[in-house]
């Protein structure tokens, strides 16, 4: 079943009720767990497991995928380049590679565990930058050793406040932050 789970993306890119955007490059979904107020994904339709199995030759989808997320969400919610969070998680649950595309507000209604906030918030959230750069000075991608990132305390991403719970952090972005009070 697991295994099976897996796949839940390349379902999801081939259900047209799904679909936000298709071309012949790219597909654009919403995340079906979103962590922002604004989260999608933007996915290949070349099958590509994940940012491991990325080549140099791969550059220029992976700036093709970058313009077109970014100009869907800036489109559909108004938000500027500076107020999105864009790149990749260094390891995946989901086969499929994709491109995460959400707002910096981070009060999406499955935001609720630590290492959730962490995937987006530490070296285990990739730019596509870094891994181009990666790809044109290595010829590969350096991914952290594993995953312990996720387990390290959370730090707000608008100031230095370090908390270990991730409620304790929200309260201090709507108390400080002026973030929405359903987060």
């Amino acid at each position: 079943m697991f295994n099976e789970a897996r796949n839940n993306l390349i379902l999801a890119m081939n259900d047209p009720s799904n679909v936000l955007y298709s071309d012949d490059f790219v597909v654009i979904i919403a995340d079906q767990f979103p962590k922002s107020k604004h989260h999608y994904l933007v996915m290949p339709k070349e099958d590509l497991l994940d940012v491991r199995s990325l080549k140099k030759d791969h550059i220029p989808k992976l700036i093709y995928m970058e313009f077109k997320g970014l100009e869907y969400v800036m489109y559909k919610t108004g938000l500027m380049a500076q107020d999105l969070q864009v790149g990749y998680h260094a390891f995946t649950s989901m086969n499929r590679l994709h491109l995460h595309v959400l707002s910096k507000d981070f009060c999406g209604s499955d935001m609720k565990l630590n290492h959730q906030w962490n995937s987006f918030n530490t070296e285990f959230f990739i730019p596509t930058h870094k891994i181009i750069s990666e790809l044109q000075t290595m010829g590969r991608i350096v991914l952290p050793p594993n995953k312990k990132f996720l387990h390290q305390p959370l730090q707000c991403n608008k100031c230095d406040y370090f908390v270990n719970d991730i409620k304790v952090l929200k309260f201090h972005l709507k108390l400080f932050h002026n973030l929405p009070p359903n987060i």
